[in-house]
């Protein structure tokens, strides 16, 4: 649907050519010759755009702006003026005027402001209602997604959390199975008891036995004291075995046994000590394959591996990218000191088609980085990471995503709204304020998918 722009001028040959300049791009173009006039349009129609001319006789240009922000807060109003003075740029700009156009300009210059007004708004309302999503997306630990893997992800959680058999979580680097096992804990029966995570790739092997299995004092010449291992730590709670397969063939062998009998021997110690803690493990791995080639037992594979989950990588589930960006986004500028008022549609379409090796971890990094390079309100291509850029040029599939663009997240958002408005018994002002938006605004996102208002 066209946007809706305002023209406010007291000279009717200026008025037209206004008019004549605008109406060729698209938009639905209202004159009135007074700022009277005007404000009884705002104050009964739906206008995205006001031009006023700053000098008028009654009500000047600065009057309009004040009732139209009054109105609406997101309104576009761009002041025009032939007399610019200091003091009414700062005037204008703190009633809230988008732009400030000093006569005579060009009409490049005129068609030019609106338009980039314009997208800079759809941007913050694409990227507030992005928001509104992420909050009331259904997420468990942490982990945010509406992808159909997710949801499966997810669901999997839930049935895994109510049961009390070990767990073994497969998927590529970054794909955030950490936090998977952290959701699995805190909805079982468990929560509120110990979840200690071990990276065994991060520790010597000499270092890992004595962390996992605790030591006695004089166990070797540094232990001048007794120390309790993980698995004793853990007692009633979770241990997260993360990149299990890194495990040396002897480990391998103790972990076995000391599961088989659910008692800890500690390194120097003869009493065996009790436990009684819920494996979770994971790999970035083949571990059929490690199995295959004989470097990882299978019997402590069939221990362990008594649930499987796998976690599907960010290229799968594309339609997430966009609510991740946002989650991380409003995570990181917390600590940034930057108001971030969103993410342009280039930049997004950069973000969606770069197929992420290294998954969920990389994209979290990406977005770190690009708050730390924006020098605007917006995060734009400019600020992505040279990797991401060179990448996805190579690809070269832009037509295909914004194909997928319009299919999938375009229908996501309107599903999004009618959901919303729906749960509020069709009552507008209610929905706007459960969506943390502005009724107007509200208003254009219905214009913008053509959903009848109730």
């Amino acid at each position: 649907m066209a946007e809706t722009i305002l023209i406010v001028e007291d000279d009717p040959h200026v008025l037209l050519s206004y008019q004549e300049i605008l109406k060729p791009s698209g938009y639905e173009v209202v004159t009135v010759d007074s700022g009277e006039a005007a404000e009884r349009i705002l104050r009964t129609s739906s206008i995205d755009v006001v031009i006023t001319d700053r000098k008028m006789p009654k009500m000047g240009g600065l009057e309009v702006l004040r009732i139209a922000k009054q109105v609406d807060p997101e309104i576009i109003v761009i002041l025009i003026t032939a007399y610019p003075t200091v003091d009414t740029a700062v005037e204008a700009m703190k009633f809230g005027a988008c732009d400030y156009l000093i006569k005579p300009f060009s009409v490049e210059q005129l068609r030019a402001v609106v338009k980039e007004a314009l997208e800079k708004r759809k941007t913050k309302e694409a990227y507030g209602l992005l928001q509104s999503q992420r909050r009331s997306a259904f997420t468990v630990g942490g982990i945010v997604g509406q992808s159909r893997g997710l949801l499966k992800l997810l669901d999997e959680i839930r049935k895994v959390a109510a049961v009390s058999a070990n767990v073994l979580i497969l998927g590529e680097s970054g794909v955030g199975k950490e936090p998977v096992a952290r959701a699995i804990h805190e909805n079982s029966a468990r929560q509120g008891q110990p979840f200690v995570p071990l990276n065994c790739a991060a520790i010597p092997e000499t270092l890992l036995e004595a962390e996992l299995f605790g030591y006695e004092r004089g166990a070797f010449t540094e232990a001048q004291s007794a120390k309790e291992g993980l698995l004793e730590a853990a007692d009633g709670g979770t241990l997260f075995l993360d990149e299990f397969c890194e495990l040396s063939p002897a480990l391998q062998a103790k972990l076995l046994r000391t599961l088989e009998e659910g008692a800890v021997r500690r390194l120097g110690g003869r009493k065996p000590i009790p436990f009684d803690v819920r494996f979770v493990a994971s790999t970035n791995r083949d571990i059929r394959e490690e199995i295959r080639l004989g470097r990882f037992r299978q019997d402590l594979f069939f221990r362990i591996n008594v649930l499987e989950i796998r976690v599907p990588p960010l290229r799968e589930r594309r339609e997430d990218i966009p609510l991740l960006v946002a989650h991380f986004l409003e995570e990181g500028s917390k600590g940034s000191g930057k108001a971030i008022e969103g993410i342009t549609p280039e930049a997004m379409e950069w973000l969606t088609q770069y197929d992420w090796p290294g998954n969920v971890r990389e994209l979290k990094n990406a977005v770190g980085r690009a708050l730390a390079y924006a020098t605007g309100p917006f995060i734009t291509v400019q600020d992505l990471p040279e990797a991401i850029l060179m990448a996805t040029e190579r690809q070269g599939r832009f037509s295909s995503y914004r194909e997928w663009r319009e299919k999938i997240l375009e229908r996501l958002e309107k599903e999004f709204l009618e959901k919303s408005i729906h749960e509020q018994g069709g009552n507008l002002t209610l929905a706007a304020k459960e969506l943390g938006i502005h009724r107007s605004t509200l208003h254009r996102l219905i214009r913008k998918h053509h959903l009848l208002s109730p």
